[in-house]
């Protein structure tokens, strides 16, 4: 079992962007990550979902729309 892996983020406001994370007792990485928008505090946040993994092990996730913000 992986307790860390790699991702990268494709599409969207975040393309490109890449990082660790942890990797809990499922095998599998988180399915879904929100950001905030780089505009102001009441613009949606973009939504990205586990799409698959490349052949060197990085998880990517694909860009799945903005959802809006909830307070």
């Amino acid at each position: 079992m992986e307790q860390h892996v790699y991702a990268e983020l494709v599409g969207g406001p975040e393309d490109g962007r890449s990082f660790i994370i942890p990797v809990p007792e499922t095998d599998l990485p988180i399915g879904q990550f929100s950001f905030p928008s780089p505009r102001d505090g009441s613009a949606p946040f973009a939504r990205y979902d586990r799409h698959d993994r490349r052949a060197d092990g990085v998880w990517r996730y694909q860009y799945a729309g903005e959802q809006p913000v909830h307070r």
